[in-house]
């Protein structure tokens, strides 16, 4: 365990302490979130790692995010101290661990508020390395979609392995799931769901799109922003009349 005494952070370059608090990190954070995990993990989506650069304490007497009118939670309405862990590629929401416990929390008013993100840090860890993967393929296919519809959830759960399932943001639930080296992962919000599917095979990319086409609106929506990705989407759709 590593014991701190931690306060406001420097704003404007100038350190601003309000009531230094002592901190003891969980011994899990520090075994699992190094340094090169930290990095590693903020690929996935250009997140912005604070700990275990820093150690940064959000608490409701010591808000730990700059704002206009003052000092303001990262974690609002939280009822104890949370160790930052990483804050949104744009600052709209961040992630952390309660001192007094071990789920990962995601917070900010993108997220509504506070919620359970992950039911632990390996869990978190887990996502985080799942989605880079499932992102950062150069054969992927993406769709803003009709909400999820329990029809199509069913058919994934049924047909492809579940893997970590998190909350909060973005989108109210983030879904995912695999079958060998196919990835689907959907972010789900009220009104709308988006689909990222990617492979590392063309063969295996259009199997997966051909296969999925009938679920929600997707044959309305399914689209690619690489050349390799898009001529399947237009060899599916030739294939295809009715579209």
């Amino acid at each position: 365990m590593i014991t701190v005494v931690v306060g406001c952070p420097p704003w404007g370059g100038r350190s601003a302490t309000l009531g230094a608090v002592n901190a003891t990190v969980p011994t899990a954070i520090e075994r699992l979130l190094t340094a090169d995990v930290a990095q590693e993990i903020a690929r996935a989506f250009g997140d912005r790692p604070i700990y275990p650069e820093r150690v940064l304490i959000d608490g409701p007497d010591r808000p730990s995010l700059p704002g206009p009118q003052g000092a303001e939670r990262r974690f609002p309405g939280w009822p104890g101290p949370v160790l930052v862990l990483s804050d949104e590629n744009q600052g709209v929401c961040s992630w952390g661990v309660p001192l007094d416990g071990h789920q990962v929390l995601v917070g900010g008013a993108a997220a509504g508020g506070t919620s359970a993100y992950a039911a632990s840090v390996e869990e978190f860890i887990a996502a985080r390395r799942w989605d880079y993967q499932c992102a950062s393929s150069d054969l992927c296919m993406t769709a803003q979609a009709a909400e999820l519809d329990q029809g199509s959830l069913r058919y994934l759960q049924q047909g492809l392995a579940s893997t970590v399932t998190t909350a909060g943001w973005p989108g109210l639930r983030q879904y995912r799931f695999e079958r060998y080296d196919q990835r689907v992962m959907l972010w789900c919000d009220a009104g709308q769901c988006d689909w990222l599917i990617s492979a590392a095979s063309e063969v295996s990319l259009k199997a997966l799109a051909a296969e999925v086409l009938g679920l929600s609106n997707l044959r309305e929506v399914l689209w690619a922003d690489n050349a390799s990705s898009r001529r399947l989407l237009d060899e599916l759709r030739a294939s295809a009349p009715s579209w």
